[in-house]
């Protein structure tokens, strides 16, 4: 059991620092390495915290320090732009579904007809599904650990940067 313990935390290290070291160019400027590590282990990410890390990763000007009144100004800031749907608060658990029309709203990302038609959570969440940002077994209403939640928002700034011209060669 121990030996048992003492790997999961060696994965949970390696991932941090993998997801670390893929992730850090973009959240530098915003995030410091105490944020991601809190990020990574909390068994589900708030809105607030994914406001915060989505709105420094999307180029948006993020509320400095990692205090909690800083992840409350970048969840206003979402808010007040449309990110979310209407009726969300900052502590409660971000769903996949949400976290997905977060990103498309902040990434600009263009959904299918039907997200056109009926922009929200649900046909958001189809887009990344669609685009492979979100995979395994996965509903829109499932909240989101951090590991999931940065593995998500690492893959698409990795798309985005290819996008953009910004990714390798």
């Amino acid at each position: 059991m121990k030996d048992m313990s003492k790997r999961l935390h060696g994965v949970k290290y390696t991932i941090f620092t993998v997801v670390f070291l893929v992730l850090s160019p973009a959240f530098l400027p915003a995030q410091t390495a105490a944020e991601l590590e809190a990020v990574l282990e909390t068994p589900a990410v708030t809105c607030a915290q994914a406001a915060r890390f989505v709105t420094a990763s999307s180029g948006g000007a993020a509320s400095s320090g990692g205090t909690a009144s800083a992840g409350s100004d970048d969840f206003q800031q979402a808010m007040e732009k449309g990110w979310f749907p209407q009726g969300t608060t900052p502590d409660e658990s971000i769903t996949l579904g949400k976290l997905s029309f977060l990103i498309m709203r902040a990434f600009d990302i263009k959904g299918g007809m039907m997200y056109a038609i009926l922009p929200g959570p649900r046909y958001a969440f189809r887009t990344l599904v669609s685009r492979s940002f979100i995979q395994g077994s996965a509903d829109p209403s499932m909240t989101v650990n951090g590991e999931r939640f940065l593995h998500i928002l690492g893959k698409v700034l990795n798309a985005e940067g290819e996008e953009t011209g910004g990714g390798e060669t």
